[in-house]
């Protein structure tokens, strides 16, 4: 289940950045116009005019018109004369293009090595299709000597960017170990972000982590779930894959798993739609393109870092902190930065954030398997943000009971205080070790009606190994410490303040 296509393609280029005279960009931007609004014979008159005039940008748009025969005969050697123009004047779209035609005979004789050329020449300026395709090169040995190295290397900035294929084909080279040390986690990690953007080897391949238990504990459920999802797209490997997976499971566990995909898919078709909705810059001179009104800050939490992998940076919060939000954005200390949510799971409140905070220091969890009853902890974290102190707040307490409300086991009870905003953040050992992530507290008023006496401190935070389940099944490394020596109250407010942050969700 681990092979792959690995697909050359090319991206659809119609805008690209001017540098030129405010003459001529008045024109490119009708050219531009024209074509946004389905306009071709129109755009490419703007086009041609400015493209013979020199205009790098014109004469990428010509080109791309030639070879999908928009507004004109499609010709790819005249799409190949003016990507070649533009190439030689820097740019990387053009570039990655006038390789895409070496690379497939297009307009011109295939040649391997010019389409190296090409792909360098734009993957070095950052354009992430050509470093995917250059790593593609590297990997199949195609127009230069085979390297894995400079594959992974390749396909690692192409995938950091985003790009599905490079996504897939940097996890497939974890899970065979071919230019990378063998690290199944890795490859499951890689292998989740392409399937989420729908891609349909990587949700086969996830699949296949998840029914061998490699990098993932093995689980029928989602693995039936990334299969029904591949099959959907009418993949015949994943619908072979899907039915033998049915054969280890109960009718419950299949509902679970359908319930499962159709979550999902939700979710992809939301990031789709999405990034559908900001291909194009909206123009508010033009009542075709209706501004979206500016996200509003809604909703307040916590959360605490706990790994790093280069310069991203990862955040453990509450699933309820960041459920719905358009935009969510993380503060350390007194700084803001955007964040994404990578994942999220309703039935354990947890979710992963990831971002770029580089002063950060990540918590680590305890090494002792559980919370002892009675053991001192500290929640840490930013209450009532907007009424209290802007700067952490940390809250002293004892754990109460070893299981939640109901009996529940994923939960400890605690007395240390929590208030709206706590949500997400480390509830700490005495070491300074994460023990559990706060969660919730008893609603005082609903218990009194039940009841008849108003309950006092009864607060709930989720169990670390929760949380460490959860980042297993992301691919996410975290460090485990013995919880030996004690903190003074002052040292393990400091070190609290070096991992948590406020989360703030937009909608």
């Amino acid at each position: 289940m681990n092979e792959v296509k690995k697909i050359i393609h090319r991206i659809i280029v119609a805008v690209a950045l001017l540098t030129a005279t405010s003459a001529l960009a008045a024109d490119f931007e009708k050219g531009v116009k024209a074509y946004e609004r389905g306009k071709y014979k129109a755009a490419l008159r703007q086009f041609r005019a400015l493209a013979e005039e020199g205009h790098a940008a014109a004469q990428l748009n010509l080109g791309f018109m030639y070879d999908n025969g928009e507004g004109i005969p499609e010709d790819d050697r005249q799409a190949v004369f003016w990507y070649r123009k533009a190439a030689e004047q820097g740019n990387a779209a053009a570039q990655y293009n006038l390789g895409v035609m070496y690379d497939n005979g297009e307009g011109i004789p295939e040649d391997n090595g010019q389409a190296v050329f090409w792909y360098r020449k734009a993957a070095e300026q950052g354009n992430a299709y050509a470093q995917h395709n250059l790593g593609v090169m590297y990997d199949n040995g195609e127009g230069i000597p085979e390297d894995n190295g400079q594959a992974v290397f390749w396909y690692r900035k192409a995938a950091e960017q985003g790009v599905a294929y490079a996504q897939i084909n940097l996890g497939v080279m974890y899970a065979d170990g071919e230019g990378v040390p063998e690290d199944d986690r890795q490859a499951v990690f890689w292998y989740r972000k392409a399937a989420e953007q729908g891609n349909v080897d990587a949700q086969v391949n996830l699949g296949g982590m998840y029914y061998g238990g490699e990098g993932v504990p093995e689980d029928d459920i989602q693995a039936y779930a990334w299969f029904n999802l591949a099959a959907a797209q009418d993949d015949e490997e994943a619908k072979e894959a899907r039915d033998d997976t049915r054969q280890h499971m109960t009718s419950s566990q299949i509902a679970e798993a359908l319930e499962l995909s159709r979550e999902i898919a939700a979710r992809i078709e939301r990031n789709q739609n999405r990034a559908d909705s900001s291909s194009f810059a909206d123009d508010p001179d033009d009542p075709d393109l209706p501004l979206e009104p500016e996200p509003e800050m809604e909703g307040n939490g916590s959360g605490f870092v706990i790994g790093r992998d280069g310069e991203t940076t990862f955040i453990v919060t509450n699933y309820h902190v960041v459920e719905d939000c358009a935009k969510v954005s993380v503060v350390h200390p007194g700084k803001s930065y955007e964040a994404s949510v990578q994942a999220k799971d309703a039935n354990s409140d947890l979710a992963l954030l990831e971002t770029n905070i580089p002063s950060a220091r990540p918590a680590s969890f305890s090494r002792l398997s559980r919370a002892r009853l009675g053991e001192a902890v500290t929640a840490a974290g930013y209450p009532l943000q907007g009424l209290l102190s802007k700067s952490l707040n940390v809250t002293g307490g004892n754990v109460s009971a070893l299981a939640g409300l109901g009996d529940d086991a994923k939960h400890l009870q605690i007395t240390a205080p929590l208030q709206p905003g706590n949500s997400g953040g480390p509830l700490l050992d005495g070491a300074g070790n994460v023990i559990g992530v706060a969660a919730s507290k008893l609603n005082a008023i609903a218990a009194a009606e039940l009841t008849g006496d108003l309950p006092q401190n009864v607060n709930f935070a989720i169990k670390a190994a929760l949380v460490r389940s959860f980042l297993d099944i992301h691919g996410v490394d975290y460090q485990r410490l013995p919880s030996g020596t004690k903190l003074e109250p002052e040292q393990l407010a400091e070190r609290a303040r070096q991992f948590t942050v406020a989360v703030h969700c937009w909608k």
